[in-house]
């Protein structure tokens, strides 16, 4: 019953194409427009470890089916045929390419159709329960839970945005776990098989893609302008109170999250919310043909529903015209 959602790029998708949902505002980072490079990274400690051969090793991702831990690290290793893509089991592809991972999700019924792979979750730090799930009470989920699987989880590789390294290192994070992390103790594995500084993101990623965006219902059943645009005004209102980025404990922080959370509203990297124009409002247009690309490489069957939605409404409205003449 919300009225509102932030979500990653990956399930702005699925809430355009399976619910209707639109994205009408979006999180700016520390780029000029409202997207962040995915990068793998590694400990330079670590030299055996490239991206262009993975085989065997232990990886930690955001979840499964996000754009930075799923959808364009696996549209990547697919499609240059580092992994034996099993027709459009990309989860089975992942599980009998990597040795051990920790990949939020994996494991659910509800992102996963599939058999499952516990290999898939050997790395996750989440209790009973919360073990292996696609939120924040599994330890390793997220960005910042990606990288601390790699710091102390026996990670060899994380795939995560490009300000997670400098969001989690020298000193920002009081967690035992953060410490002993420096900036310069990570690289980022390139996709011609080299190597690179974390700040060199530019020159090394495996693509770039839109940055978290809210959500809200559309179509016929949605809400109106006029009612979206109440929503986009409660925000920039918002942000002009409270959206810096310094700790104060007499106040409230948009962006921000108190030790030990992370991302708990919003993204903490991010520096402004920035209105989405109306003619971007539509999830494959707001996504661009990039994502779209990795996401049918990583599911075969991307885009189906909407296509059996679209042939169902043609043929009803053909029978309708018939029975009307």
């Amino acid at each position: 019953q919300a009225d509102i959602a932030i979500l990653d790029s990956s399930d702005v998708y699925t809430a355009g194409l399976r619910f209707g949902l639109i994205p009408f505002i979006a999180e700016v980072y520390n780029l000029p427009t409202p997207e962040y490079y995915v990068v793998a990274v590694a400990k330079e400690s670590d030299p055996s470890t490239e991206l262009t051969y993975l085989k065997n090793k232990y990886t930690c991702h955001t979840g499964i089916n996000t754009a930075a831990g799923w959808v364009y690290p696996m549209a990547y290793l697919l499609s240059n045929g580092w992994i034996r893509g099993y027709g459009c089991n990309s989860v089975r592809a992942a599980a009998e390419y990597f040795t051990k991972s920790c990949i939020p999700g994996a494991l659910s019924t509800e992102y996963n159709i599939g058999l499952p792979y516990d290999n898939m979750c050997d790395l996750c730090h989440g209790v009973s329960s919360r073990y292996c799930r696609r939120d924040a009470s599994e330890d390793y989920y997220g960005y910042t839970g990606a990288f601390r699987c790699l710091v102390e989880g026996g990670g060899d590789v994380a795939f995560v945005k490009h300000t997670t390294v400098s969001e989690n290192t020298d000193g920002k994070r009081r967690e035992t776990w953060a410490r002993n992390a420096f900036g310069k103790d990570f690289e980022l594995l390139c996709p011609d098989g080299t190597r690179k500084r974390t700040q060199q993101y530019d020159s090394c990623n495996l693509g770039k893609v839109k940055a978290n965006a809210i959500v809200t219902r559309g179509g016929y059943y949605g809400y109106n302008d006029t009612q979206v645009n109440a929503f986009i005004n409660l925000f920039v209102y918002a942000q002009q109170f409270y959206g810096k980025k310094e700790a104060d404990e007499f106040s409230f922080s948009m962006f921000w999250s108190p030790p030990p959370y992370s991302d708990l509203i919003f993204q903490d990297a991010t520096q402004q919310l920035v209105v989405i124009p109306p003619d971007q409002r539509e999830y494959s247009k707001w996504l661009g043909s990039d994502f779209l690309r990795a996401k049918r490489i990583t599911d075969c069957y991307a885009g189906a529903s909407a296509i059996n939605y679209s042939i169902v409404t043609t043929i009803v409205t053909v029978l309708l015209s018939i029975f009307l003449t």
